[in-house]
């Protein structure tokens, strides 16, 4: 079985492709049509005032329900451009405009320039706001207000998957050991059925390496975290974390990819951006 599944991902993955394995370990905002930005945001030990943050690719427009020194609900609106996972751009106080139950009087609108404010992101559900306003400067944390029930559970990764597990190290203690690499095998993933609990990866390459990543995941609707300790028989050791980028962990009921960063912590130090892909009948 393993040098069926060997040959065959040789030609759906050629060596030629390794290089380009990409190494980013930072949380980075997805810009495609997903948006996962858009939503209610808010600082849940500050209840009273909020934000709404609308994503469309690249674009953020971002409204503040605020209040001013004098207590009086006031609105502002930032508009930026995302860069990685931050963005920064000017604050404009709108004023004027016309009760909801009067007729529309648009020519008494004005937007004025008010400061400027960043927003930087630690993952799709949290994140800070840093801003200045009339002069006065000030940082708030800021998370996704979640007030319906969440979405469905994604598939579990409980089962045996056959793939390949490729790796991009750096920063090694022994030089020859940075660079690319790719194993083809086995995984038998062990992981319960609740919203948290333990988790293990215990991997069979066809090279002989085996590896166990065993730890604890826990899931926010469809998306599933986990972390915890690396062993392998070659003398590897080390902590790893599936990656803050969106859509790391995807799960269907016939294949699933992980993307993990993996710290080693013994003998050799390599950091490794990890991809585990698989499939199943």
């Amino acid at each position: 079985m393993f040098r069926l599944i060997q040959l065959l991902l040789a030609v759906a993955l050629p060596a030629a492709l390794l290089p380009t394995l990409a190494r980013a370990q930072a949380f980075t905002v997805d810009t495609s049509s997903a948006s996962p930005l858009t939503g209610l945001w808010w600082n849940a030990n500050e209840s009273g005032w909020g934000s709404t943050l609308t994503q469309q690719s690249t674009q953020l427009f971002t409204t503040l329900f605020v209040y001013d020194s004098a207590g009086n609900p006031t609105w502002f609106t930032v508009s930026c451009t995302i860069a990685g996972a931050s963005c920064t751009g000017d604050v404009a106080r709108v004023r004027g405009g016309a009760a909801h139950t009067a007729p529309w009087a648009g020519s008494s609108i004005a937007a004025t320039r008010a400061g400027s404010m960043t927003l930087t992101f630690t993952s799709n559900d949290t994140g800070s706001m840093s801003y200045t306003i009339d002069g006065v400067s000030a940082s708030k944390q800021i998370t996704r207000q979640i007030f319906g029930p969440p979405p469905p559970a994604a598939s579990s990764l409980a089962g045996t998957w056959y793939g390949a597990i490729i790796e991009s190290r750096s920063n090694c203690t022994q030089s020859q050991n940075n660079g690319n690499r790719a194993t083809y095998g086995q995984y038998d993933i062990g992981m319960g059925v609740g919203s948290s609990g333990a988790i293990s990866i215990i991997l069979s390459g066809v090279t002989g390496l085996q590896c166990t990543y065993s730890g604890t995941f826990s899931t926010n609707g469809a998306r599933i975290s986990a972390g915890g300790n690396l062993s392998c028989n070659d003398g590897k050791r080390g902590t790893w974390q599936t990656s803050s980028q969106a859509n790391s962990v995807s799960v269907q009921p016939r294949n699933m990819s992980l993307e993990l960063n993996t710290q080693l912590d013994t003998s050799e130090t390599c950091a490794i951006f990890t991809v585990l892909g698989g499939s199943r009948l």
